[in-house]
């Protein structure tokens, strides 16, 4: 039986590099080597048998964050910590878990939102073959039709 972060990696991976719809809502930076793919969804955008599988509760409130290290390329692992700041400038750490698949990792965390929400997304990525940080930042605002 395959780990149950398996298959979440793997739809991971498929969100961030496949949908057109969360087009916009994907970003990468490249650091030399390095890729860093970040992107953030209501949980609701998630199917209902992946968000089951999983335990993630599918929800209008509850925002679902997703980092993926590339080198050259490949999926590589590394540290990731995560922080949010609403527009009231309070900070939530996001916990990333690490899930795996066939080679492929991708980090995920969740947290509460409410629909209009706005949050700044700032993530240290430190890979473990790269020995240094890289930061990145991004918006995102949850619109209740999402």
């Amino acid at each position: 039986m395959k780990h149950p972060g398996h298959r979440l990696a793997r739809w991971a991976a498929a969100l961030l590099v496949a949908l057109p719809l969360l087009a916009s809502a994907q970003q990468s930076e490249r650091f030399g080597d390095y890729e860093i793919h970040y992107s953030a969804i209501p949980t609701g955008m998630l199917n209902a048998d992946v968000a089951r599988e999983y335990g993630l509760v599918r929800s209008r409130t509850r925002g679902m964050v997703m980092v993926t290290i590339l080198r050259n390329g490949e999926a590589v692992s590394g540290a990731v910590d995560i922080v949010a700041r609403d527009d009231n400038d309070e900070l939530t750490e996001i916990p990333a878990e690490r899930v795996r698949e066939d080679g492929w990792v991708s980090y995920v965390g969740t947290f509460p939102i409410e629909p209009g929400d706005a949050r700044i997304f700032e993530i240290d990525v430190n890979p473990h073959a790269g020995g240094e940080v890289y930061s990145v930042a991004f918006r995102q605002t949850f619109h209740p039709g999402e």
